[in-house]
């Protein structure tokens, strides 16, 4: 188990000790890394992610504290989750890692997350697997063919997808009579159906290559009445109805009129930013997210600009320029979990724009960096969205702004 992992449990653990813990719904409770607080009421979990942002804070060292009354529930709690990438282990087990143990795989039966008809999904790959002879992966041996199964949903519009991702077929472990077969065991099931390619060892379910073997070649989900098309590794926020409330907070948040959104994938943020007014300019490494981002914008009628780069490069790179001719008058923030670059944050700690807004899944993360961003700027409005009903996990909104001198 790895050292942080441990510490987090060992904090959750101690912080939780003084509420009444109830029995879990899902029979994988305390074996399965997907849910650690499924054993208590979720008042209390959000009462307990309150204490763990707070405690974050302090042991950074900063004054700021999170309301109770600041955070925003998950309106679902249960089937909530839009995506979950199931790993496969070698005996056609299916489902999730035990927490810490990243070389095996808990075959799950039932998972109170995605949605209802998840486990019925997965036992169709099983029983295909089974039906073909085709052998799971083993991560320790790099051995095996099927990885990973991801279920996409639309929960809004009905439409789910499934990419099925093998390891490369070298070997001739199967054919296209095998994928005819998935396509009729899952059409029913699905909207989608891709056969994903991952060729390397390393245990990612991001697929390398992609071939269609049914259906649209995108989901699309509606979030406040914009609809937006998600390719299969695209990234959305994870929680729809959460992502609907997110989408909200941020924009309360953000006071400027002229935006930049820095991380912004698929223009998830931008399109509400342009839709109510503003000019919005999107900046994003993955290229294929920003093409997608302009599709986004121009299916809901929307004008937005959008720059495809590594925001470490971009700042030192097209950035300035960038800035001096949109002259923002906010920067709205939203970066993968690991945080931001140390040079984005020099960078953005040394900008005369007015505003700040910060949107972290990784509180921990988020406190660690305010050290630095509050000798240039100053936090006015600190909120938090409950995307993670049953983990420790909340999305937190920072806003900031920059001290004058």
């Amino acid at each position: 188990m790895k050292k942080n992992k441990r510490l987090k449990l060992n904090t959750i653990d101690e912080l939780a000790a003084g509420y009444k813990k109830i029995k879990a719904r899902c029979r994988y409770f305390g074996e399965c890394g997907g849910c650690l607080m499924q054993n208590l009421a979720y008042s209390d979990q959000v009462e307990l992610k309150h204490q763990l942002v707070n405690r974050a804070f302090e042991k950074n060292g900063l004054t700021a504290r999170l309301e109770k009354t600041a955070i925003t529930v998950s309106p679902e709690q249960w089937f909530y989750r839009n995506r979950m990438d199931f790993p496969v282990g070698e005996n056609a087990e299916i489902g999730l890692k035990p927490f810490g143990k990243w070389r095996d795989v808990l075959d799950v039966k039932e998972c109170f997350l995605l949605s209802k008809e998840t486990p019925e999904i997965l036992q169709l790959v099983r029983d295909w697997m089974i039906a073909w002879q085709l052998p799971g992966w083993n991560n320790v041996r790099y051995t095996g063919y099927v990885r990973y199964v991801i279920v996409r949903e639309g929960k809004f519009t009905g439409e789910r997808m499934v990419i099925v991702v093998t390891s490369a077929d070298a070997s001739g472990e199967t054919g296209p009579d095998a994928w005819d077969d998935l396509v009729r065991r899952l059409k029913s099931s699905c909207t989608t159906l891709y056969h994903g390619v991952n060729p390397t060892i390393t245990d990612i379910s991001i697929p390398e290559e992609l071939h269609l073997l049914f259906g649209p070649q995108f989901l699309t989900e509606k979030i406040n009445g914009y609809t937006f098309k998600i390719f299969p590794s695209s990234f959305f926020q994870t929680n729809s109805a959460g992502a609907e409330l997110l989408q909200r907070r941020v924009g309360a948040q953000v006071h400027g009129t002229r935006v930049l959104d820095l991380y912004c994938g698929m223009g998830f943020f931008t399109i509400d930013f342009a839709a109510c007014g503003k000019k919005s300019f999107g900046v994003e490494l993955d290229a294929a997210a920003i093409d997608l981002a302009r599709e986004n914008a121009s299916l809901n009628k929307v004008t937005a600009e959008f720059a495809a780069a590594s925001m470490e490069e971009w700042v030192k790179g097209d950035g300035p320029a960038i800035i001096k001719n949109f002259a923002p008058d906010s920067i709205v923030i939203d970066p993968p979990r690991m945080g931001l670059h140390p040079r984005v944050l020099d960078w953005l700690c040394e900008q005369r724009v007015a505003e700040l807004v910060y949107v972290s899944c990784n509180f921990e993360q988020l406190a660690r960096e305010m050290v630095q961003l509050e000798k240039s700027y100053r936090l006015v409005a600190l909120e938090a969205v409950d995307m993670f009903p049953h983990t420790p996990h909340i999305e937190t909104i920072a806003r900031f702004e920059k001290i004058k001198g």
